[in-house]
């Protein structure tokens, strides 16, 4: 599935040298994937992704990556009928400190 944008990845990774390997290693996960629903993404990640309501009613999906040095918040748009055009949007990158703070739920 096309992951719109890499680019916050790559800013995280910039910032926190340690995450890199692990971001990439998400990020390939992903754009190998074809998901249809939220179950497949439970298939392919487990209990490293969560599915959350922020506060103002949006669903989201948070992964724990980075052997839980941060959070990759994102929503998903499945295309069941192509879900290899599907699209993961990477709505923030935290660290683990910074979405306990739980701000981003506000935000989004």
């Amino acid at each position: 599935m096309p992951v719109i944008t890499k680019k916050p990845l790559v800013e995280f990774w910039q910032k926190n040298a340690r995450t890199e390997k692990e971001l990439t290693k998400w990020y390939n996960i992903v754009v190998a994937a074809a998901w249809r629903n939220p179950a497949d993404v439970k298939v392919t990640f487990g209990p490293l992704a969560d599915f959350v309501q922020t506060n103002n009613g949006n669903p989201v999906i948070v992964f724990d990556a980075a052997n839980n040095r941060c959070r990759l918040i994102t929503a998903i748009h499945y295309l069941k009928n192509f879900p290899v055009k599907g699209r993961v949007y990477i709505l923030r990158v935290l660290t683990h400190d910074e979405y306990d703070l739980e701000h981003w739920k506000d935000e989004l």
